[in-house]
Parts: C-alpha cells; structure tokens; sequence
C-alpha cells in the first residue's frame, strides 16, 4: 500500500478558506489543523476570565477578545488563542482585519488535548511577537493560574497561583484576577 500525499495549501488559500470557514483551522507551513471543540467547563472559564480582565481594563488603552481571531505569528504560521489583549491600536495583516500581529497578553484554557501544544509549540510560537509580553495557562481541574511574563533580557519568568484564594497578578496590564472569580460557578 503506498501513502497517499496530501498537497499543502498556500497562505493565500488557507486565509481565504478559514475566512469562509464555519470552524476555523490554525495553520503551520502549508498543513491546517482543525480547531478542537471545547468543553462546557472551558467556556465558562473562557468567559468569566475575559469578562473580568474586560471590567478591569476600562479606561485603559487595552481590548480583551474571546472569540475565535486569527493571529500571524510567523509569515506561514496563523493560530487562535483563547483569549487575548491588544493595547493600542490593533495591527491586522489584511483589511478585513481578520489577522491580528500584536497581542500583547495571551491566554490559553488548558484542555488534556492540548495542553502539550499549549505549553511547547504553540508557547514557542507566540514568542515570536514582539508585543507579546505575558501567557497565562489557566487550568480547567482546579483553580490554578499560571503566568510567564518576559522579562528585560527575553526570559521568561513563571509564576504560579493556586487555591480560591489567590489573585493573580498580569504585571503588563497592571490588574490582578482573583481566581475565586475566575472559578466562581464552574462546575468542578
């Protein structure tokens, strides 16, 4: 039996096809990978979590997105955080504004699915945007918030809040998340 070759799409197919796309695919030097669905769980995190870093923004030059939006972050490499932070203006590859190049803050809910993705490849990838300044893994089995902040010389530092009783702090945005609000009504 021989192997069947599959053809690799360019850029220019790939962001036309994912635009008219009802589920959205990331995508990595010519191959997509469909976007996995996520659990009840997941939402409810994905939600209270954008709702609170939105309240804590107000009058402050930053915009929270939680909703699928592509990011560029290499000239053949497109992905969809969960949740992400633009301070300023946002800048877009296209005028449809469907690709975004400058989040500053990121934000993955992990899944055992993709969780290794999350933490490897995909952190690895994000590092390559200059805006970007802080990844936080938020935990859907306990209440644990876990932050990677660049520092001055491009390392990155981690810190880990644990328990109901924490507050995580998101230094580049000067806010904090109480994780008993970010739990707060999600089913263990």
């Amino acid at each position: 039996m021989s192997a069947v070759s599959i053809p690799k799409l360019s850029v220019e197919e790939y962001l036309a096809a994912d635009s008219d796309a009802e589920l959205h695919s990331e995508y990595h030097d010519g191959e997509i990978f469909p976007i996995v669905a996520v659990t009840f769980k997941h939402g409810r995190i994905a939600v209270k979590t954008a709702r609170h870093l939105d309240e804590r923004l107000d009058g402050k030059p930053c915009r929270v997105v939680n909703s699928p939006v592509r990011v560029r972050v290499s000239p053949t490499r497109f992905v969809y955080p969960d949740i992400l932070v633009v301070c300023g203006k946002p800048a877009y590859t296209d005028e449809k504004q469907e690709t975004l190049t400058n989040p500053k803050v990121i934000i993955e809910i992990l899944s055992p699915s993709t969780e290794g993705y999350d933490r490897g490849p995909k952190f690895a990838l994000y590092r390559n945007l200059p805006s970007f300044d802080e990844y936080l893994l938020i935990a859907q089995d306990q209440p644990r918030i876990e932050v990677f902040r660049k520092a001055a010389d491009n390392q990155w530092i981690l810190t880990i809040w644990e328990g109901l009783g924490a507050t995580a702090r998101v230094e580049s945005l000067d806010i904090t998340l109480p994780l008993a609000e970010i739990y707060f009504e999600v089913e263990p």
